[in-house]
């Protein structure tokens, strides 16, 4: 049997019907509480009542401020002298007297008057202008008339002096036909180039062709060159090379630079002679003309 609990043993939340028996106890416990007599007040009443104050007393403030501006400003009353200094002599300033009305007649003949100066300038302008331009044209003409003279005179001058003495009667003949008309052949020009040969139909700049490996039977010629070179007698660390520099060889300079190598590394004992012959049986078999 589930004795009771002691008051002692502290609250067990994890207890059955815990969340009951803590509702019980909050109960019991504002039961036994005793009812203040004040009655709490809310907080916007307790701001209110600060603010009142504040203002109650911020105006208590500037009454006292103002109150000793006018105990300063107020003016001490100064001891009277017999020797009073003269007060200086303002000046008064005239007023400008309002311009006379005029009447419209007077008005009118004025802008007549305007008028009237102003179309005799422009006469006077005009009259100016066209003496100026008569003026050049005298100027100019005369130039003309000087220039065509002096160009004369320097034909003149220019002119050879006619021999007055006999020309001989060959002489006479020879220069009598002067309209005598020259003919100068013009050679037609061939316009038809010249034959090109079947050599010069390709281009400059290119290389004379050549017997090298095909390019595109690289993977070909690669699988062919490892089944070959997988013997007894070629040893492993010669087989990349040899497979690598039979194709740069063949491809880059010429299929006899590959057989030359092939021929010197037989010579020197690294490649029997039966693979030597195989191996130049497939470049020859991969060689093109490029």
């Amino acid at each position: 049997m589930q004795g009771r609990r002691r008051r002692d043993e502290p609250f067990n939340p994890f207890a059955p019907n815990a969340s009951q028996k803590a509702k019980e106890r909050r109960e019991k416990s504002q039961k036994n509480k005793p009812k203040s007599s004040q009655q709490v007040r809310p907080p916007q009443q307790d701001l209110e009542a600060k603010r009142r104050a504040a203002l109650q007393e911020l105006n208590a403030r500037r009454e006292a401020e103002a109150a000793k501006l006018a105990s300063i400003e107020k003016p001490t009353p100064k001891a009277t002298t017999v020797s009073e200094e003269p007060k200086p002599v303002q000046r008064v300033q005239k007023e400008p007297e309002p311009p006379k009305s005029e009447t419209r007649a007077e008005r009118i003949a004025k802008l007549k008057e305007k008028s009237e100066a102003t179309a005799q300038f422009a006469k006077d302008a005009k009259s100016a202008k066209e003496d100026l331009v008569v003026e050049t044209e005298i100027q100019s003409s005369q130039i003309v008339v000087e220039s065509d003279l002096e160009a004369q005179s320097e034909a003149i001058e220019a002119t050879p002096e006619i021999s007055q003495q006999p020309k001989k009667a060959g002489e006479q003949k020879e220069n009598s036909n002067v309209f005598k008309t020259i003919k100068t052949e013009i050679k037609s020009k061939d316009k038809r180039g010249k034959k090109r040969r079947s050599a010069d139909k390709k281009g400059g700049g290119r290389q004379p062709q050549s017997k090298k490996l095909d390019r595109r039977k690289m993977l070909e010629y690669k699988y062919a060159a490892k089944d070959l070179l997988d013997n007894e007698m070629i040893k492993e660390e010669h087989r990349s090379n040899i497979l690598g520099q039979i194709w740069a060889k063949g491809e880059r300079i010429s299929a006899e630079a590959a057989v030359e190598f092939i021929n010197q590394k037989e010579n020197e004992l690294i490649i029997p002679s039966d693979v030597a012959s195989e191996l130049k049986t497939l470049v020859k078999r991969y060689t093109t003309r490029r």
